[in-house]
């Protein structure tokens, strides 16, 4: 996600969380912002709230992230390399037979301990297959080929007529895999906020559940937020590190303390 896109989605996240959490006596505001040039300079965390109810007043260190893998913030740019190595040779091929094409496949990030080259090999082979597939379809009656990978659909020139000759959509690359926390929820909870701890700050992890403006796709249902605290419980515990909340701002906007509470009934562990 682009960072102005990401700070402001992030913004938006601590506006709702603040609002959200002022109920009943307590009060939740943004007093530092330490990632952006804040007062805080010692802390790297993306907040630092103000949390008041009755004589309790402590400010707390607030770290924001997207929950779930299905989000990997290198896929936009997954997304762009796709679109510039497959859009001309199908553009080409689509003005060859007088015909505009639907295509949707997967954009996939590197994994590690696979080589650049090796990548890039693999890419172009992916992208290959795809433009094969094209060409199939176009031998077929009904124009279309559909696998578990891509999706094409060849339509009369005039179908879409202002549209572009080809158009990309992408399906989900991890529809295949279960719910699973983000590589930045795991960095949260063993980097940011126990430095934050030990600087002598109740901590607080949220997470984003919503899907980025960069994601076309469909995404699968994900668990409720007495599960996904469940699993934070878990890698709590798993990873022996501290955490005093954490609250989940779920695909809706709605807000949900899933592990422990933010103010002075959370519980120490």
């Amino acid at each position: 996600m682009p960072k102005s896109a990401a700070w402001e989605r992030e913004d938006e996240v601590l506006a709702l969380v603040c609002d959200a959490l002022s109920s009943n006596g307590r009060l939740v505001t943004v007093q530092d912002r330490p990632d952006r040039g804040g007062q805080a300079r010692s802390l790297t965390v993306d907040a630092v709230l103000r949390v008041t109810e009755d004589d309790y007043d402590t400010m707390w260190a607030a770290d924001v992230c997207l929950a779930s893998r299905k989000f990997d913030p290198r896929l936009p740019a997954a997304m762009n390399g796709l679109r510039q190595l497959l859009i001309p040779p199908l553009t080409e091929l689509a003005e060859q037979v007088g015909l505009r094409a639907t295509v949707g496949c997967r954009a996939y990030v590197r994994l590690t301990g696979i080589s650049r080259n090796e990548w890039k090999r693999m890419t172009n082979s992916y992208v290959r297959n795809i433009y094969d597939r094209a060409v199939m379809a176009l031998m077929r009656p009904d124009k279309e080929w559909y696998d578990s990978e891509v999706g094409i659909h060849w339509l009369p020139n005039d179908a879409q007529p202002n549209s572009e000759r080809v158009t990309l959509h992408f399906y989900d690359p991890f529809i295949y895999e279960g719910f699973r926390f983000s590589k930045a929820v795991h960095l949260k909870l063993t980097n940011q906020l126990p430095r934050a701890r030990a600087a002598g700050y109740p901590t607080l992890l949220i997470l984003d559940q919503k899907s980025p403006r960069y994601v076309d796709w469909t995404v699968n249902i994900a668990p409720e937020p007495l599960e996904i605290g469940e699993g934070i419980a878990f890698l709590v515990a798993n990873r022996g590190v501290r955490l005093d909340a954490c609250v989940l701002v779920n695909h809706d906007d709605s807000i949900h303390e899933i592990y422990h509470t933010v103010g002075n009934t959370c519980s120490s562990n």
